[in-house]
């Protein structure tokens, strides 16, 4: 299993994409992304990422956090979304049978002002995006930062 994963952070229209999930009685949001492939950087995961999971075309900007949960590294890259309208694809995540595993999965967008009541997780991510949203506005222009994190 690959322990190396980035995400991207879009803000558009002043909403944030996520993928909504409900997995095990739990709803809850992430920001979309995935594993890294074998001889695939950075960048390009999460372009494919969002290709494979939300049908659109993005172009990450920079890597803002870089956070530790354990064993995983995941890496936030602030992004544009240059084409295409979410939607469902073929992906795996949606044509699995095996929803009591996986849990389901829903491309969306959330407006920031619903980020303060939004379960987005890990915690750490979202109190720290907030924060920076405040500081640095909608670009998120800020300086790349490491931290820690629980997966609550």
């Amino acid at each position: 299993m690959n322990n190396e994963r980035y995400r991207a952070i879009i803000i558009k229209d002043g909403r944030l994409l996520v993928m909504k999930r409900e997995r095990n009685g739990r709803r809850f949001c992430v920001l979309p992304g995935g594993s890294i492939e074998p001889g695939e950087t950075p960048q390009e995961c999460c372009t494919r990422e969002l290709a494979e999971e939300f049908g659109i075309t993005i172009k990450p900007l920079r890597l803002i956090y870089e956070i530790k949960q354990g064993l995983t590294k995941q890496g936030f890259f602030v992004a544009d979304w240059i084409s295409g309208e979410i939607h469902k694809t073929d992906a795996e995540e949606y044509t699995t049978n095996d929803v009591s595993k996986y849990g389901t999965y829903e491309p969306s967008t959330i407006s920031l002002d619903e980020l303060d009541s939004a379960n987005l997780l890990p915690i750490e991510v979202k109190e720290q995006l907030k924060s920076d949203l405040k500081e640095y506005g909608e670009k998120l222009d800020r300086p790349f930062i490491k931290f820690e994190c629980s997966w609550n």
